[in-house]
């Protein structure tokens, strides 16, 4: 059985979606995703810098605040891949990618200030 790639509900039908209105909303969603995807990978890079410099000085502080800062930026562009957008639906798959970003920015408290 397939799932709406939107809202991710069981359809019947062989087509992607289950109503047009979910597919303009994928649609309209998607394009507005695209234009936010250069900041997402600039806040991954930038988070990873960030630990690289807080391992290389062993530095349990710098590697929290590079975790953090790749969980804030997960949690602002919650970007799943499209394997998580097949199983959950668009919606679903946002709010996935939302609650791993808090989760890294949990692991980055973490690391700030218990290690």
């Amino acid at each position: 059985m397939k799932k709406c790639r939107y809202c991710g509900k069981n359809s019947n039908s062989s087509y992607e979606f289950c109503s047009s209105e979910c597919e303009n909303n994928y649609r309209t969603s998607t394009k507005k995703d695209n234009h936010k995807l250069k900041y997402f990978i600039m806040g991954i890079i930038a988070g990873f810098l960030v630990m690289f410099y807080g391992i290389l000085l062993n530095t349990s502080s710098i590697i929290g605040a590079g975790i953090m800062l790749m969980g804030i930026d997960i949690t602002v562009f919650p970007f799943t891949t499209p394997e998580t957008i097949e199983i959950l639906g668009y919606q679903k798959s946002k709010i996935a990618g939302r609650i791993s970003g808090l989760s890294l920015i949990t692991v980055g408290i973490w690391f700030e200030f218990f290690l």
